[in-house]
């Protein structure tokens, strides 16, 4: 993986404008990963796929995260930061083929973590409609005192279980924060999504950038390849030379 030009992330935000999380996230990555990198993005377990993105975070806006939200309790505005550093976990297997086994009751199950081609389909009416079918389909085998059985007879508190079981062999997929209100001390968990955390943020970005293209292209006949070419102190210094900020 390598860092994304501005070009290319621009081009990739284009893109994105009717897609949704997921989409934009695999597109993202599609990008990054286009140097020959194996693994297919799609493929890659949720949490790598989240660690990378904090890395192309890092490499785009830096380390610090600034994190906004309203007390559940008593609305009240808070603000904190972190630093990527802090929200990654340790992966000691990054396969995108990596089984795990677990015997629950009487059934022994064999299973992969979800990966993105399972979030594009979660977002389908079928799964919208039954919320353990896409946990189903990340079931490789099951069987029942040595017995083979179907992913769709397990009961629903095993099921339950597997979930959790799934969660703990993916931890960088479900960033908690624990947060407390200065106001009215109350404690309550958040969780930490990258994908629309860095998308809000590139969203943003693509916009003040395009407003520096019109501005210097207006100023100097400059082409939009030309300008996006330039670093981005560069361009904060030719507009402040247009804004009058200019000092020797």
């Amino acid at each position: 993986m390598r860092p994304v030009t501005t070009a290319e992330l621009l081009n990739t935000w284009e893109q994105c404008a009717r897609r949704t999380l997921p989409e934009k996230a695999l597109l993202l990555l599609d990008v990054a990963c286009a140097d020959g990198e194996p693994a297919d993005p799609p493929l890659v377990h949720i949490g790598e796929r989240d660690a990378k993105l904090l890395q192309l975070r890092d490499w785009m806006f830096g380390q610090q995260l600034l994190n906004i939200t309203d007390c559940p309790n008593c609305s009240e505005r808070i603000e904190w930061t972190n630093n990527v550093a802090d929200l990654r976990y340790p992966s000691e297997d990054k396969s995108t083929s990596a089984t795990f086994n677990m015997k629950v009751e009487d059934y022994n199950i064999q299973f992969r973590r979800p990966n993105s081609y399972d979030l594009l389909k979660a977002s389908s009416r079928d799964y919208r409609a039954d919320s353990k079918k896409l946990l189903a389909e990340c079931i490789i085998d099951v069987r029942r005192n040595e017995q083979t059985c179907q992913a769709g007879e397990l009961p629903a508190q095993v099921m339950d279980v597997l979930d959790e079981r799934m969660a703990l062999e993916d931890p960088q997929a479900n960033i908690m924060m624990n947060l407390s209100c200065p106001s009215c001390s109350h404690s309550w968990e958040a969780q930490f999504d990258i994908v629309s955390y860095l998308w809000i943020e590139i969203d943003s970005w693509a916009k003040h950038i395009l407003q520096d293209v019109a501005v210097l292209a207006a100023a100097f006949g400059w082409s939009e390849s030309q300008i996006l070419n330039l670093s981005p102190q560069k361009r904060q210094h030719y507009i402040d030379i247009i804004n009058g900020q200019f000092h020797q």
